[in-house]
């Protein structure tokens, strides 16, 4: 898991671009929990449930903390996801961990509105699975290019 640090502009629109070039996201969801889930009690909760309920799901998510109690949430990209009932899922989740909401992606700008709202902050923790061999092919070049830029900016 990683965790964001404070970005510049520039920074915020660079990892935006590389969060939405990963995968062609289908679905965004956000996720609570019945309890004051610990960051890393979210993190085990949501991969566990993401491993055994939509294995072959690719995902993004991140953890932010409760803005009125106690505890984290999570909000989360799906893509490979088109056989997948939202319903069906919904009430997995609700009947495991509590209340949630899950609506399809609509358009790049609501990529960018997730990645502005809840990746860019700074402290924001964050993950993402790829389970398509394709998609892995493109998210590791895509990351590997923006590793190459911060390296070379860092040895001026």
């Amino acid at each position: 898991m990683s965790r964001t640090r404070l970005l510049d502009d520039g920074q915020k629109v660079e990892l935006s671009a590389w969060v939405d070039g990963l995968a062609s996201w289908r679905v965004i969801a956000h996720h609570t929990f019945a309890w004051e889930a610990s960051i890393w009690s979210a993190q085990k909760s949501f991969e566990k449930f993401m491993a055994r309920e939509l294995h072959d799901v690719s995902y993004f998510y991140a953890i932010e903390q409760n803005p009125s109690r106690d505890g984290h949430h999570v909000h989360a990209l799906w893509a490979d996801c088109e056989a997948v009932h939202r319903s069906t899922v919904w009430k997995a989740w609700h009947a495991l961990y509590g209340r949630n909401r899950i609506e399809p992606v609509r358009g790049q700008a609501d990529v960018v509105d997730y990645c502005a709202k809840y990746v860019t902050k700074a402290g924001a923790w964050w993950n993402v699975k790829i389970v398509a061999a394709d998609l892995f092919r493109a998210a590791r070049s895509c990351g590997t290019r923006a590793v190459e830029r911060e390296a070379s900016a860092a040895s001026r």
